[in-house]
């Protein structure tokens, strides 16, 4: 019979889940989940992104390689391990630092799959003036409760001060209130695993019933102290939905039907106001992205089992999986992970370094490297095995150049209206235009 795991087994599984889950999904992302299945079947390793992106370097992840999720969650633990607590400006001087590394042909510095939530965020964090928690962008992903996982983990016994740190650290990049609240869920769900025995809830609908309540308290500060910094939602009910997502949760545990679950999930999700509609679990919209990623890792056999399940999903599959992996690895421990999962993980000894910092709350110089040192060699590897696929698939012809978005040249204003010849010529295009789609559903 396994024995328990201890609190620094519970810090190591942790991050070593984050990082382990994140780089699993990092080939997967943007692939739907049949397509999934199509090219690797069953996920039961890292995989060979040239199978699905042959002929697009861009999309091409290095092997075991982590992406922004596992970054972000190594600066946290250090400004936690260094300082006692984690500031939100020390937090955005370190994202800036980052961006400002020097990588070879790349345009964010040592970030990787940057998205453009975070050039927005880190565009306001350059300016030495900007209050840190005005930062964020408007997106409601699920890109600050990926990364949670070390707050969630140093103050898992103080669940005031883990509330404050989780909103403050997450409006550096994210003020929806979603997207915030799902960070708030994250954290909870592993300071709950890494408490003392007597304290976890031995069924997972109980669980979910307690992640529910705690996130519901979590959202009641957020609005009452942090609202100035929030954006404002056209429906306020939206700001709340992360708690009302999660009290589907008992019930989908105990009937234990994955398609009826991510079903329910799915038009949940849709109630929440997002920008798009929602057709998968696995979208980038918090309330689906998270609800998901907690069902899987509540209802998990074992480790390899439900991250292998949330990254076969797709999508955003670097977040579901850095979720889940997170999770579980606080409740299950480091022995829990396969062991060639480790073994193949980038830098999985600093990995495992910053969760005994956390643990000790102190750093252990003598074996530490700094994040944009560390990050730094690890995305130039990354883009210098990028240039030598491009190459090799421009020989044969295979290689398909990304995509610029241009945007439309505005028509200069000329301070009075045109001739007739003018906008006479400007409806005839407009009307082609609208022929040509015409044409080619009638074709």
């Amino acid at each position: 019979m396994r024995t328990e795991p201890s609190r620094l087994e519970r810090f190591r599984g942790c991050l070593l889940g984050l990082a382990v889950g994140d780089a699993l999904g990092a080939p997967l992302i943007g692939m739907k989940a049949a397509h999934v299945r199509q090219v690797y079947g069953e996920i039961d390793g890292y995989v060979d992104a040239a199978l699905a992106w042959k002929g697009r370097p861009h999309k091409w992840a290095l092997p075991g390689l982590y992406t922004c999720n596992t970054q972000r969650a190594l600066v946290i633990a250090d400004i936690l391990a260094q300082e006692g607590r984690c500031e939100p400006r020390a937090l955005a001087d370190v994202f800036v630092e980052m961006a400002d590394a020097h990588v070879e042909r790349t345009t964010f510095g040592c970030h990787r799959r940057v998205s453009r939530n975070f050039r927005l965020a880190l565009e306001r964090m350059k300016s030495p003036t900007a209050d840190p928690l005005d930062c964020g962008g408007p997106s409601a992903g699920c890109g600050a409760a990926a990364r949670v996982a070390p707050i969630g983990l140093y103050y898992s016994n103080k669940p005031d001060l883990l509330t404050r740190a989780v909103i403050e650290t997450s409006l550096v990049t994210h003020r929806d209130a979603r997207a915030v609240a799902a960070a708030l869920a994250v954290a909870n769900a592993i300071a709950h695993f890494v408490s003392d025995a007597a304290e976890r809830c031995s069924r997972p609908a109980e669980t979910a019933r307690l992640l529910a309540d705690q996130v519901r308290r979590g959202e009641a500060v957020l609005i009452e102290s942090y609202s100035r910094h929030l954006i404002r939602l056209e429906d306020r009910a939206a700001s709340l939905s992360i708690s009302t997502s999660l009290d589907l949760l008992p019930r989908l545990l105990d009937e234990a039907d994955d398609t009826l679950a991510y079903e329910s999930i799915v038009r949940e999700a849709n109630r929440c106001a997002p920008q798009q509609p929602v057709h998968d679990p696995s979208e980038g919209f918090a309330p689906a992205v998270l609800t998901t990623a907690l069902y899987l890792a509540l209802s998990g056999r074992s480790f390899a089992q439900a991250v292998a399940a949330a990254v076969g999903l797709g999508r955003q599959a670097h977040d579901l999986g850095a979720i889940v992996g997170a999770i579980l690895g606080a409740r299950d421990g480091e022995e829990a992970i396969p062991a060639l999962w480790l073994s193949n993980l980038c830098n999985s000894e600093q990995v495992r370094l910053r969760a005994d910092n956390l643990d000790r709350g102190d750093i252990d110089y003598s074996r530490w490297c700094g994040v944009v040192s560390l990050e730094s060699e690890a995305t130039a590897a990354e883009e210098r095995e990028r240039r030598r696929l491009a190459g090799l698939w421009e020989k044969k012809g295979l290689l398909v150049k990304k995509k610029r978005r241009v945007r439309p040249q505005q028509e200069k204003d000329l301070g009075f209206a045109p001739p007739p010849d003018t906008w006479l010529r400007r409806k005839a295009d407009r009307v082609r235009a609208e022929r040509r789609p015409r044409r080619k559903e009638r074709g």
